[in-house]
């Protein structure tokens, strides 16, 4: 584990890639934060009480996960660029040659997805407890903290998303825009479905329930507020059947990925 580990790490080291858009990850994400802040405290805030403040326990547990989500697809274009790497410079092939075996070289990939969510997530984690810290008075801060573990298993179910195009298609730019498309493809069927009453569909589409993971910040009240105006409810799935989909798909994906490289001639 170790050696594997410090092989992979080797080669991070001269991606500058990675190293541009880890920081502009860490910059922008707690001005993100804020900024759902700054919106929520002034649109929703005369709904929910002058006391409200999205900054403090429990909310800003779900602030900080849903603003940082916004970055999974900036982070999966990493994972695609790392795993495309591997195929543009051969070195896949080399460590098998150096003594390597596939399952050891497939491991290695991903002990760096699963490191890379480790990292964004340690610092989402902390982004909540400063903000939370200084913003909480009569509340626990570790109330609502389960938002974190869920965040973490949303990054992972991106990266194996990313990891699959960046498998199956091989080339960095390719895979890259199929893994953006992919999006926007989805949020249109999506739109579609849900116009035509179909939304327990969608419900089940992956990229939709990676999403759901880490909802809208008081999304309950919201939807509350809504069923009182229309009377109508729109179709989610239950927190533990969204979770339970969420991890079927990632390790569909992580499984496909694995199959085609232990099959495909490196």
């Amino acid at each position: 584990m170790k050696k594997l580990l410090a092989i992979e790490l080797g080669k991070l080291k001269k991606l500058n890639t990675l190293r541009v858009l880890l920081l502009v990850y860490f910059a922008l994400s707690p001005l993100v934060a804020y900024a759902f802040y700054y919106i929520l405290n002034k649109f929703l805030g005369p709904l929910l009480g002058a006391d409200w403040n999205p900054f403090a326990a429990p909310d800003v547990w779900a602030l900080v996960t849903y603003s940082s989500s916004w970055f999974n697809v900036l982070m999966g274009v990493i994972v695609v660029v790392v795993m495309t790497n591997e195929y543009s410079y051969k070195t896949l092939k080399q460590n098998v040659i150096d003594g390597m075996s596939l399952s050891q070289v497939i491991g290695g990939k991903f002990i760096i997805v699963f490191l890379l969510s480790t990292i964004i997530t340690i610092y989402t984690f902390l982004m909540g407890m400063v903000f939370g810290v200084v913003n909480t008075e009569n509340a626990d801060i570790w109330d609502g903290f389960s938002k974190i573990p869920v965040y973490y298993l949303q990054t992972l179910c991106y990266f194996s998303f990313a990891f699959f195009f960046a498998t199956l298609v091989k080339r960095s730019a390719l895979s890259i825009i199929f893994f953006i498309v992919s999006f926007i493809v989805e949020a249109i069927i999506g739109g579609v479905l849900t116009v035509t009453k179909l939304e327990v569909i969608y419900a089940f589409f992956p990229l939709n329930a990676f999403s759901q993971l880490t909802p809208f910040p008081v999304l309950r009240q919201t939807i509350d507020a809504a069923n009182e105006r229309t009377g109508e409810i729109p179709f989610m799935l239950d927190s533990w059947m969204n979770i339970l989909v969420c991890i079927t798909y990632m390790i569909l994906f992580f499984f496909i990925s694995f199959w085609v490289i232990k099959r495909r001639d490196l």
